[in-house]
């Protein structure tokens, strides 16, 4: 059961518009994908604002696609549009108020961002890909996570996932990751550690922007 249920229900009561939790898993090879579908009919079962559809990573090609997923367990957290919020993994620990929170970001679209971080992300025209890295017993982790998917909910040229890196052992290798929150922006700039929203802004995204095109 989701933890801490009657709290979760009364965040979640405010959803001042409906939110789909885009599912995606697999048959074979996926281990955590029952019990994040789990977690995430709990989570929809505690407001009526909120509706689940699955899809297989395999066969829902066209799903697949429009939601530029590729890995299982991953749920797209959509509001009246989509702000390229993605989570790859179980909701659990820690992670799981990240995702309440998420969900809320998607259906309420309030960034919460600062005027100067509105500057930078309003200059923003070209893809900016945001992985953050987590685990469910990170206590610095859900922040990073907000301020990441805060941006991404502020342009539609940000697209930010988090990943939870015990589930994804071939993604921790890939990008090196010895510690969390791990943030990769584009492939190419790597942050370990929490950053506030100022130091995030002006050293990554900023540089991203500066730098070659993804």
């Amino acid at each position: 059961m989701v933890p801490g249920d009657r709290r979760l229900a009364e965040h979640l009561a405010v959803l001042p518009v409906p939110v789909r939790l885009v599912f995606f898993t697999q048959t074979f090879g996926c281990d955590s994908c029952l019990p994040a579908r789990q977690v995430i009919d709990e989570i929809a079962g505690l407001s009526k604002q909120i509706t689940v559809e699955e899809y297989n990573l395999v066969l829902d090609k066209e799903k697949v696609d429009e939601f530029g997923v590729d890995g299982a367990p991953a749920t797209a957290i959509v509001g009246a549009r989509d702000l390229g919020l993605r989570y790859y993994g179980v909701p659990q620990g820690h992670e799981l108020t990240s995702f309440v929170d998420a969900v809320v970001l998607a259906s309420a679209g309030d960034t919460g961002l600062t005027p100067e971080s509105l500057a930078v992300v309003a200059t923003v025209h070209r893809p900016i890909d945001i992985k953050v890295f987590v685990t469910a017993t990170c206590t610095f982790c859900p922040e990073m996570v907000r301020l990441a998917y805060r941006l991404a909910a502020a342009s539609s040229h940000i697209t930010t996932s988090v990943i939870e890196a015990t589930e994804f052992p071939a993604l921790v290798q890939k990008y090196r990751v010895s510690g969390v929150p791990k943030t990769i922006i584009n492939d190419r700039i790597d942050l370990l550690g929490h950053r506030s929203e100022e130091v995030f802004v002006r050293e990554a995204l900023q540089q991203s922007l500066e730098g070659p095109s993804a």
